[in-house]
């Protein structure tokens, strides 16, 4: 008995994961947008969509660009400000 629910189970988690996963594509594809999925079981199982590989080279880039171009900027500001001072200090 405990056995045929336990299967049960399994069955109706592995179809909701699939209808989740085919909604995200189906919205990926219609609207264009980037979705990710990461599911992960009680017993540690991860899935994701789409393919791991993609999730985390989307991530990692990401965060790449936005350091770089957070960097960029602090270094102009940091130009415009010691321009500035010794502007200052000539007058």
């Amino acid at each position: 008995m405990a056995s045929e629910n336990l299967r049960g189970t399994k069955i109706a988690t592995s179809k909701r994961r699939c209808s989740l996963f085919k909604k995200a594509a189906e919205l990926s594809t219609l609207c264009g947008a980037r979705v990710a999925i990461v599911v992960i079981s009680k017993k540690g199982k991860v899935s994701m969509f789409p393919d791991s590989d993609t999730v985390i080279h989307r991530y990692i880039n990401r965060k790449k660009n936005f350091q770089t171009s957070y960097s960029s900027k602090e270094e102009e500001f940091m130009k415009k400000e010691v321009a500035e001072e010794s502007v200052d200090q000539s007058l």
